[in-house]
């Protein structure tokens, strides 16, 4: 990092850019955006070899994809091979989904297109400001895990088992647990546990570089052994944009053992900010046709983000007894393994629901959350007493 301006850190920049109009359009938002110190240039592109070594010192690279798109991608593979801790940020006159899908596979950090508005770049330079700030902050001996949960179609009752999983871990482990509500326009988690709090994750994300002990204090609430952070109470149109999360989930991972998030889903912002900091994904599904269908759509899309099959968890939820679709058949149709699965237990869940508690344990779906906490410490399940009981755990069993 190269300075700070009004308590931001400013970020040192090279800009790679044969294509001069480009570089003209670019101007204006450079101008806008007082943290990013453009402090060269390079008209043509260099050799692979060169444009690592010059890049000693700099924080970003700037890179022209358009002008030569076989060229630049090379260069980025390279800078991201020898100098992963090298923000790039790919830039084009139009937004070809081809590229940009090329762009961020290889590790590009942004993509911005001409006519580049100045908040847009503003913007991504604060963000990798934000991951540089946190990468360059020393690693204390303890890193709590981070543990998402996210729907791939509504409705398919991940809130009620990331909730359920987190006092689940905390009752198991006895463990300091965080479940962080971050679906910003419908979370849902103080209202099915009747806690109220003036504040919300939207606060976090908001005074995320002032965080301390004392402020986090007053975010959360502690209910039963788990802090809560809320999702906000109203949805505000703000809520559009997408927050950088990271500088916030590396301090709740610094302050507990285990930060469940309960997300809204993959494809918004806040949840790919998570989805990509997280050390597992658990993504929940019903057995309804197109729940399955979205499943099979969405694991591609979290690998093409960096994530590998180990840190991806498909979970099936509802499942009937006599289910018509089988785990085989499931896994034919994600081209997955089905990491566990949750039974149909509506009566439970709605008991939960109308008292404003958890499920019972004594429930067929509360055992199976139990066992599927178990199996996320890497803790062996309880034995249960003969043949039945052996049946009963295997039924909806992780």
């Amino acid at each position: 990092m190269s300075g700070s301006h009004n308590g931001e850190h400013s970020v040192r920049a090279l800009l790679v850019c044969p294509d001069q109009g480009l570089a003209q359009a670019l101007r204006p938002a450079v101008s806008a955006a007082p943290q990013l110190v453009l402090a060269d240039t390079m008209t043509a592109y260099p050799e692979p070899r060169a444009l690592t070594d010059k890049l000693s010192g700099y924080d970003a690279l700037a890179l022209d994809v358009g002008t030569n798109r076989a060229k630049a991608l090379e260069l980025l593979k390279a800078v991201l091979e020898t100098r992963p801790e090298i923000a790039v940020i790919a830039l084009a006159r139009t937004n070809e989904p081809d590229t940009i899908l090329q762009c961020l596979r290889l590790g590009a950090s942004e993509f911005l297109s001409s006519p580049f508005p100045p908040n847009d770049l503003r913007q991504a330079v604060q963000r990798i400001g934000r991951r540089q700030t946190v990468a360059a902050q020393p690693t204390g001996s303890k890193r709590g895990r981070l543990i998402v949960f996210a729907p791939v179609k509504g409705g398919a009752g991940a809130t009620t088992l990331a909730v359920n999983t987190a006092y689940a871990i905390q009752r198991e482990s006895k463990s300091r647990v965080l479940l962080a509500d971050m679906h910003l326009a419908a979370g849902i988690v103080a209202f099915l546990l009747r806690v109220q709090t003036p504040y919300s994750v939207l606060d976090a994300l908001r005074h995320s570089s002032q965080l301390d002990d004392a402020l986090w204090k007053s975010l959360v609430v502690s209910h039963e052994g788990v802090d809560i952070l809320a999702a906000p109470e109203r949805p505000e149109p703000a809520l559009i944009e997408a927050f950088p999360a990271e500088e916030m989930l590396e301090f709740c991972r610094s302050s507990y053992d285990y930060v469940v998030a309960d997300l809204g889903g993959i494809c918004e912002g806040l949840g790919m900010s998570a989805a990509i900091a997280a050390d597992a994904i658990n993504l929940v599904c019903s057995t309804d046709m197109p729940s399955l269908f979205m499943m099979r759509r969405t694991i591609p899309l979290l690998e093409e983000m960096g994530r590998s099959r180990d840190q991806i968890n498909v979970l099936v939820n509802r499942v009937e007894r006599r289910a018509d679709i089988s785990s085989e058949d499931m896994e034919k149709i994600f081209r997955a393994s089905v990491h566990a699965t949750f039974p149909e237990d509506s009566s439970s869940v709605l008991r939960a629901q109308r008292e404003g508690a958890l499920l019972s344990d004594s429930s067929d779906l509360g055992k199976s959350v139990a066992r599927f906490a178990r199996s996320t410490l890497g803790t062996k399940p309880k034995q249960a007493a003969g043949a039945f009981g052996a049946l009963r755990q295997l039924w909806g069993g992780a």
